[in-house]
């Protein structure tokens, strides 16, 4: 891939070979070229790219780049009128370890996303503590005492989203509600049912054909966690004093998350003993009781080290098990193939609420997609946790300011482009919320009280999702925009789907030449997704969309 400034360049070549290929003079005539197609474009500068074929996979190259002024050559001596032979790229050998090698269960899969305490409270009632109504609205240290068991009890709701695999917020032993300040990383909490409570989940899930993914807190512990009690106690003569920052002997100060959240000490994780106990947890819960991968919290504040090192010891459990890390911003360095499979990817999410809501037309989500994309490698793209709700975000339904319609053309872009879809329970039935701790209120359970429609769309999205194998794995393209009209596709050839979204209020059209083009012939729905009533229609000039709506076409089948 190339990076031009937007609109320097409008195509050109990829002049290349064998970097042992040697000819000399006649080096040139030896060389293979493949076209350069436009990539991605993110408002500021276009990305190229060419598919080339390599055997062995090491090559040299140069790119020929074509502008006003004619075509120019790039390699790494800088741009030239002409190619020099010693001038070329060298990627010395493509090594099968340094490729991503991402689990294929979770190729574009659908999550739920759980926060135990707030979900369902089981008919056994595990809290031993007070618990408040579960209609109320809740604060910081709130319990509603929902449990595993109860998990258990919504998985014939779960089920019918199409979810793949059930990711939960921390479930280990903690005093808090959140249970982020882990006082016992080998035990889940009591309130939760403790570890057999675990182990009935993980059967019911793969009963089900479903898979689990646990959040892991290892950038700080709890101020319960008795490495911690000890080294407060001992100060330099425990044998964890390293293990924490503390800022005297004392220990009455010490280093925490955020800004002097006293309940949650930082974990030195460079040490030696505190990185091996880490891996350990990580394998354990993976080998003993079948738990197929990690969310990793605070991911980006931890060292590169104990990832990979982490990374080695759960696969060495289950080499399918898929890791995410909770990074906020982009987040390259950790999505080389030797730490994550994923990040979550909360630029997505603002990227698609925003146009939702109107706040961005469609050229600029585009754009702001495209720059995601150039910027991960693309064999990442179709594992990443793309989201729109989370238990440290407000409502998408509060973030679109209440527009059902919005919405609804939100999830419907989350289950329609690359990457893993995920569900924040509630949002599926309506559920609005601010920031913590309005977005963790009690799971809503009473149809009367359920958005029916919005429902039954997230239903609908999650079974074409499954139907349609391009929306898990299918090459995007960026095809068109216009105000706030946005269309791509998935796939390639004959059976490849074109996704138009209109986020705008009111109905606009596609040139019906132009959706031929893409398709290759006249266009057949295969899903439509709006709040309202309308319907998608197809004229003679346009093929015309509702407002707030994604539709997604194919080819029209010809006719035996």
């Amino acid at each position: 891939m190339v990076r031009a400034p937007a609109g320097a360049v409008d195509g050109g070549t990829v002049v290349y070979n064998d970097r042992y290929a040697w000819g000399g003079d006649d080096y040139a005539a030896l060389e293979r070229q493949a076209p350069l197609w436009l990539y991605a474009h993110d408002g500021r500068a276009d990305y190229w790219a060419a598919d080339l074929e390599l055997h062995p996979p090491r090559l040299r190259y140069r790119f020929g780049l074509r502008g006003t002024d004619g075509t120019r050559w790039f390699g790494w001596d800088g741009l030239r009128d002409q190619p020099r032979p010693r001038g070329a790229f060298e990627f010395a050998y493509v090594a099968e370890g340094d490729l991503p090698d991402s689990p294929e269960w979770a190729r574009g899969a659908i999550f739920y996303h759980i926060f135990p305490d707030r979900f369902r409270r089981s008919a056994a009632g595990h809290r031993r503590g007070p618990v408040a109504a579960w209609d109320e609205p809740v604060g910081r240290r709130t319990f509603l005492g929902g449990d595993l068991h109860g998990v258990i009890e919504g998985l014939d709701h779960v089920a019918s989203l199409s979810v793949d695999a059930v990711y939960l917020t921390p479930i280990f032993a903690s005093p808090s509600n959140h249970k982020y300040d882990t006082s016992d990383y080998f035990t889940v909490d009591p309130d939760f049912g403790g570890n057999a409570a675990l182990r009935r989940l993980v059967a019911a899930l793969k009963g089900r054909g479903m898979r689990l993914i646990l959040d892991g807190v290892f950038n700080h512990a709890g101020s319960g966690w008795p490495p911690f009690v000890d080294a407060r106690r001992r100060g330099a003569d425990s044998p964890y004093a390293r293990w924490f920052y503390f800022a005297g002997d004392g220990g009455a100060a010490y280093e925490t998350w955020a800004t002097n959240v006293v309940t949650m000490p930082k974990l030195r994780t460079s040490e030696p003993e505190l990185r091996a106990l880490v891996c350990r947890i990580g394998r354990f819960w993976v080998e003993e009781f079948g738990v197929d991968g990690w969310r990793l919290d605070v991911a980006n504040e931890v060292d590169h080290a104990l990832w990979r090192a982490f990374r080695s010891a759960v696969r060495a459990a289950n080499d399918e098990a898929y890791l995410v890390g909770e990074v906020w911003n982009p987040a390259l360095p950790w999505l080389r193939g030797d730490q994550f499979d994923s990040v979550m990817n909360y630029p997505f999410r603002s990227s698609i609420l925003d146009f939702a809501r109107g706040a961005t037309d469609a050229g600029s989500f585009l754009d702001s997609i495209d720059w995601l994309r150039a910027h991960y490698p693309e064999p990442v793209h179709d594992f990443l946790y793309n989201l729109i709700g989370s238990h440290d975000a407000e409502r998408p339904l509060t973030a679109v300011g209440g527009d059902r319609a919005a919405v609804t053309l939100a999830a419907a872009l989350l289950f329609t482009l690359p990457g893993a879809a995920s569900i924040y329970y509630g949002d599926e039935v309506g559920m609005a919320g601010a920031d913590d701790p309005g977005c963790r209120n009690g799971m809503v359970w009473p149809p009367e009280r359920q958005d029916a429609r919005l429902l039954a769309l997230y239903r609908r999205l999650g079974r074409l999702r499954r139907q349609q194998a391009h929306l898990r794995a299918g090459r995007y393209r960026r095809l068109y925009e216009l105000d706030s009209l946005a269309c791509f596709s998935r796939g390639d050839g004959a059976d490849r789907l074109v996704v138009l979204a209109n986020a705008g209020r009111r109905r606009a059209g596609v040139p019906s030449r132009l959706l031929a083009d893409w398709l290759g012939g006249p266009a057949q729905v295969v899903g439509a997704c709006a709040y309202g009533s309308a319907r998608p229609s197809i004229r003679t000039a346009e093929f015309a969309l509702p407002a707030q709506s994604v539709v997604v076409v194919r080819r029209q089948e010809e006719s035996s």
